[in-house]
């Protein structure tokens, strides 16, 4: 039982995760009500603790458990330790510190959906409806693709870290203002470390709430970093969801008054209501690429070469543990679930730019003798 010690800690732990999630998930009207709040409050104040350095605390503390994890296992080699008391070893601190995250932030996952924080109905639409919002997105981008900075190659140049996160500051302060689901911690993010590893993996950005950091990986075309802040500022404000991140990455984009950050919000969502599109309908899909600039269909072949680059067993392997982690939090699609933020930008574009012929109901006027009084009014008409 001595030797077993460890592997328990872990198992306790692990149940008490399972049983968080499941308490979650049969409350989330419940857990809606005060743990959003709890969540993002606790993620700013250990966010604004280790805010002041460059380096990720989380991946110098990672760093130190993989180092003990390879240093003891060849000691229990050699010296000939128990295998199941190295083992415990080994599960419990992951155990705890999972636990911990559940607790801390894991359960945003089971918060009811930003569309209903936003009052944005997301009605069933049509293959024309996406059709029309995503050639909205498309000549936006269009347009803004020759308002941003380029080098003499033609490629997006990017500012330092610290302008883009005072851009995309600026973004979501603007939201706060009509939406309080995005009031919270707005970072800063920081670069990954290791960044040729994670991009290998697939990887664009990371947040760890245990320590409020967010991290967003500099190694991919520049077009689709300001996005990328965006979206992980996103998940400090306790938004966990895939697709409600991009979502909400690309109102910050958008309302931005930095062109970069609108064209980077604008690029993505036509990207990802065009491939939606290609999915449904070919035809379609080619209509919306009509007239495109130079400019953009330039930045659209340098993100296809990169993603072209990162294809692999890596990043195969990469995408499977994260879709099994996605699944295990309540997220049935797994990493298919980033796609599903076409939803709600075709929701968001009907909203802001399509006129509803639906006729307002009359209002009840309690001035009006007739509406207050309908049934003496209709025998005064007989006895007359």
């Amino acid at each position: 039982m001595k030797n077993l010690r460890g592997i328990i800690v872990a198992a306790v732990f692990a149940a008490l995760s399972l049983l968080l999630q499941t308490v979650a998930r049969h409350f989330d009207v419940l857990l809606d009500m005060a743990y959003p709040f709890f969540s993002k409050t606790a993620v700013e104040f250990l966010g604004s603790t280790v805010g002041g350095s460059d380096v990720c605390l989380w991946q110098v503390i990672l760093a130190v458990y993989l180092a003990a994890v390879v240093v003891t296992l060849g000691l229990m080699i050699l010296f000939r330790w128990n295998v199941f008391r190295w083992l415990g070893w080994v599960l419990a601190p992951a155990a705890i510190v999972y636990f911990l995250f559940t607790a801390l932030w894991g359960l945003n996952y089971y918060n009811r959906p930003i569309n209903e924080s936003m009052k944005l109905e997301v009605p069933d639409y049509t293959v024309a409806d996406l059709q029309e919002a995503a050639r909205f997105y498309g000549q936006r981008a269009n347009r803004l693709s020759t308002q941003v900075s380029r080098d003499s190659s033609g490629n997006v140049e990017l500012p330092t870290l610290a302008e883009l996160n005072q851009a995309a500051e600026e973004g979501y302060n603007e939201l706060v203002w009509n939406y309080s689901i995005f009031a919270g911690s707005r970072g800063p993010v920081k670069a990954l470390g290791w960044s040729s590893k994670f991009s290998a993996m697939g990887i664009d950005g990371v947040t760890v709430a245990l320590t409020g950091e967010a991290a967003v990986n500099l190694e991919q075309y520049a077009s689709r970093i300001p996005f990328n802040v965006c979206h992980e500022i996103a998940h400090l404000l306790a938004i966990a969801r895939e697709d409600e991140a991009n979502f909400a990455g690309f109102l910050a984009c958008e309302a931005s008054g930095d062109p970069l950050f609108q064209y980077s919000g604008y690029l993505e969502a036509f990207l990802y209501c065009a491939n939606a599109l290609y999915d449904t309908d070919r035809d379609a899909w080619e209509a919306v690429w009509q007239d495109m600039s130079q400019a953009l269909l330039h930045d659209v072949e340098q993100l296809n070469q990169v993603a072209a680059g990162r294809e692999g067993p890596v990043q195969d392997s990469a995408q499977a543990v994260h879709n099994s982690y996605l699944q295990s939090n309540g997220q049935a699609e797994g990493i298919e679930s980033y796609g599903q933020v076409t939803d709600l930008l075709v929701a968001w574009y009907q909203d802001q730019y399509v006129e509803d012929d639906t006729p307002e109901p009359t209002r009840f006027d309690p001035y009006n003798y007739d509406e207050v009084f309908p049934e003496n009014t209709t025998e005064a008409t007989e006895e007359g």
